[in-house]
């Protein structure tokens, strides 16, 4: 009985060494077992496909195209201290192509425990290499792209506006080297007293045109910000885009600055008129008063209570007339503030209503009260509607020039509105209208109808980029029948 037990664990074993072996030939990653001279002794089929080596080929030449022994090579750790021990090495397909394998030797010992080999056990890794590659590349690639675009882009943190990234170009804008700047809030590159305003702007807007920033030695520049949500390392961001437009800007205002200059010129007259009509009344009230002093003639006091009062009133619109020039004509700031439209309108028409009067052209105002606010400088909006009604009081008076005409015929109309998220302006005449052969000319610089010393040509492209810097468009209505319509859409900016 004794020896048929003996007999059925020698089966079993024998059997069992059986299906090791098969398991050592059929599993998918090379196996080989090299000796302490690194020479291979044993080895699995997948070794055999790939290679084709012979017992006794020394491991570093067989399979990893070497002369000499691998740098940091793992078996020879592995005799050294008897222990696992893992790396990432390269060598040569039959074709001569690379292959890359995740290493891991471990320690063959015989019965005394003593290492007589080692066994390294090699997992094809050639494919996540070459993806990891490709990767790399690809990442090198668009950041290679990324740092050459010439414009500053930022990488922001979607909730805290923290920087996480940003190009090389912002460099050359604002003065900071990288590492100075990434990690700072996005804020600290505006204006103190902006920083608040601008907040939620940057979180929800797409355009933001026009801001003070502060370069690294507190010079102020103007930026036009374009913001898109993304996505970076796993985590939502704002992709921010910076133009810098200082310069564009102080040529703007170069260009802006004469245009007011000729438009002050063009409304000379007009403006004679409105202060000839209060320094008439002042005139004739102090006139009056002088010539009953000197009858010595008793004056009521009723009457020249009024009179001081027609004088001092008087003397109040003169003095408005001038300052509005004035700051019609000065430089501007390029200030950002919240503008009513409808006050800015109603300002620049105050210029022309006597001079309108004067003329005969009846003015018709549809005012919407209840129009939000937008942001912007509200000096430079005042420049566009005064050239527009400057433009609209020609095109009626060269319409009824030497012709007879009844009152109510010459007409200007304004009016405003909203209309979901922009606020619309229309100013609009029953002069001669635009041609339509050139009205897609009209907003080009330099481009005018009138006889030469008339105008500038700058007024409507001027009025064309104040619009849009403020996120809007200006255009003319191609549909109406008699004179000419045009039609500004500022966005909503509360």
């Amino acid at each position: 009985m004794s020896n048929t037990i003996i007999n059925n664990d020698r089966y079993e074993f024998d059997s069992e060494i059986d299906d090791y072996g098969k398991l050592f030939e059929l599993v998918p990653c090379i196996i080989t077992v090299q000796d302490k001279d690194f020479r291979i002794v044993k080895y699995n089929r997948e070794f055999s496909d790939k290679f084709g080596s012979k017992k006794g080929d020394y491991c570093f030449a067989a399979y990893k195209g070497r002369n000499e022994q691998c740098e940091d090579c793992p078996l020879e750790k592995t005799f050294k201290d008897g222990k696992v021990h893992f790396d990432e090495q390269s060598g040569l397909n039959k074709d001569g192509t690379t292959i890359h394998w995740i290493v891991k030797t471990s320690p063959v010992r015989n019965p005394n425990g003593e290492i007589i080999a080692a066994m390294e056990m090699s997992i094809n890794i050639t494919e996540q290499k070459l993806l990891q590659e490709e990767l790399r590349k690809s990442e090198n690639k668009y950041y290679a792209i990324f740092n050459n675009i010439p414009n500053p882009v930022f990488v922001l943190d979607k909730d805290t506006l923290k920087i996480l990234d940003c190009n090389e170009s912002m460099e050359s804008v604002y003065g900071f080297n990288k590492r100075e700047i990434v990690k700072r809030c996005f804020l600290d590159l505006f204006m103190d007293d902006d920083k608040d305003k601008f907040i939620e702007m940057i979180k929800t807007s797409k355009l933001i045109n026009m801001v003070k920033h502060k370069t690294s030695d507190d010079l102020i520049i103007f930026v036009n910000i374009r913001i898109s949500p993304s996505e970076y390392l796993d985590q939502k961001v704002l992709l921010v885009t910076i133009s810098d437009i200082t310069q564009r800007l102080e040529t703007e205002q170069q260009l802006l600055q004469a245009s007011k200059l000729a438009t002050l010129g063009e409304m000379a007259s007009g403006i004679a008129h409105e202060l000839n009509q209060p320094l008439s009344v002042i005139k004739t009230s102090s006139s009056f008063i002088i010539n009953k002093i000197k009858k010595n003639e008793f004056i009521d006091e009723n009457i020249l209570l009024t009179m001081f009062d027609k004088i001092d009133g008087n003397v109040d619109r003169a003095s408005n007339i001038i300052n509005h020039m004035r700051q019609f004509s000065r430089m501007s700031d390029k200030g950002v503030e919240k503008i009513q439209v409808n006050e800015v309108l109603e300002k620049a028409f105050e210029i022309f209503k006597q001079q309108l009067k004067i003329r005969g052209i009846e003015v018709t105002m549809e005012i919407d009260v209840n129009i939000p606010h937008t942001i912007g400088d509200p000096n430079r909006l005042e420049q566009v509607f005064i050239n527009l009604l400057l433009n609209a009081r020609s095109a009626v008076e060269e319409k009824w020039e030497n012709k007879d005409c009844s009152p109510g015929d010459k007409k200007i109309f304004l009016r405003s509105k909203c209309e979901g998220e922009w606020i619309v302006i229309e100013i609009g005449d029953n002069g001669i209208g635009i041609p339509k052969n050139i009205s897609d000319k009209i907003f080009e610089p330099f481009f005018t109808t009138k006889e030469v010393g008339k105008g500038t040509g700058l007024g409507l492209s001027i009025s064309y980029g104040i619009i849009k810097d403020l996120g809007g468009d200006i255009k003319i209505d191609a549909n109406v029948k008699e004179g000419a319509l045009f039609i500004i859409r500022i966005p909503i900016k509360d």
